[in-house]
């Protein structure tokens, strides 16, 4: 009965959030995984950024759907750079879509919209999305469910 409580309160949670709770910066450790753990969880960033913390990657959630990802780490390609994506929320579903849209396929769909439709081609390209969770000190976390 108390898991079922919590389940409730979790969820009831996530339902109530809005986009303007998760604007900002979320860091993935990865100096906290192992290769093999499957639950990657972006966090608010901690007040004082251990000096060893060489491999992360932040989020940042903005205003007008704007978002910036940068990959301050020499595992993946475009390490220490930093990427300009787009963001959606969907609140019932308790999901951050990032993603980006290439200006060429947008301009191309204002100009041919038939050839486009034609063509098959995405509005826009997945780069990751990430579900709300609850952590256990009562902090919410984004948890990675997809990532391009």
């Amino acid at each position: 009965m108390i898991c079922l409580a919590y389940t409730f309160v979790v969820n009831g949670q996530n339902n109530s959030l809005t986009k303007t709770d998760f604007y900002g910066n979320w860091t993935l450790d990865l100096n906290e995984y192992e290769l093999e753990d499957d639950d990657y969880i972006f966090r608010r960033p901690k007040e004082f950024k251990n000096p060893k913390e060489e491999i992360n990657i932040t989020i940042s959630l903005l205003d007008f759907n704007e978002c910036n990802v940068n990959y301050d780490t020499y595992i993946y390609c475009g390490a220490g750079q930093s990427k300009d994506y787009s963001w959606t929320f969907n609140q019932n579903l308790g999901i951050i879509n990032i993603y980006h849209s290439e200006k060429w396929l947008k301009s191309f769909k204002e100009y041919d919209s038939e050839e486009f439709e034609k063509l098959n081609l995405p509005d826009k390209y997945d780069e990751m999305e990430l579900s709300i969770v609850t952590m256990e000190n009562g902090s919410i976390g984004l948890k990675i469910i997809n990532w391009e």
